[in-house]
């Protein structure tokens, strides 16, 4: 099997797990009162990501990750849904002379750009820690900055699970996973500070 095939093998893999306990989750039955909270919340979120993968044997780094989210929380549900706004970087360094010496000189940023449907099952919805599992799908605008060693551009497709844990109404602390293409895929952990989605008085 290529190494591309490899990939893809091991990518398929990790998703269809991730994917199935997503739907395990949402199909949950909910015992007991749900607490109602505000309808609308914002978050702004950081984060750090590394490459998942390998992209013309380059070395990986650590780039950076933002967000801004507008999700709503769904009525006497611990769901929510809503839409986010991210920017993530996978960063690869390379070595720019004949024959590997050792010397990783040039760095290349594959940034992605990413519109996305989001869904959350918050399984403690409304108390101070509230663990949750989500899921996003949109579009993906991506291109090459800094050393264009190897240059690309284009849309596609991003794919991005995600797990997490929302402190004190406020705090949003998580991991995610964006699945885009070749050289853009990458893992990372972020936190961000959440306006809105308090219980309800």
């Amino acid at each position: 099997m290529c190494r591309v095939g490899v990939y893809f093998y091991i990518y398929y893999s990790v998703m269809r797990k991730l994917l199935i306990l997503f739907c395990l989750c949402c199909t949950v039955v909910v015992r007991g009162q749900v607490i109602d909270v505000q309808r609308v919340e914002g978050e702004f979120n950081v984060g750090l990501g590394t490459p998942v993968g390998n992209f013309h044997d380059g070395k990986h780094r650590i780039g950076p990750d933002l967000g801004l989210e507008l999700r709503y929380n769904v009525p006497q549900s611990k769901f929510d849904v809503g839409l986010l706004a991210n920017l993530t970087t996978s960063v690869f360094d390379f070595d720019s002379r004949p024959g590997f010496d050792g010397q990783w000189d040039l760095t290349q940023s594959n940034r992605s750009v990413n519109l996305m449907l989001v869904g959350d099952y918050n399984f403690n919805q409304g108390s101070r820690v509230n663990p949750y599992v989500g899921l996003g799908l949109g579009a993906s605008f991506y291109d090459v900055v800094e050393d264009k060693v190897y240059p690309q551009s284009g849309t596609g497709f991003i794919f991005r699970p995600r797990v997490g844990i929302e402190l004190f109404h406020h705090l949003r602390i998580g991991a995610f996973l964006s699945v885009i293409r070749t050289g853009y895929t990458n893992f990372g952990i972020s936190i961000g500070g959440v306006i809105g989605g308090r219980p309800g008085k």
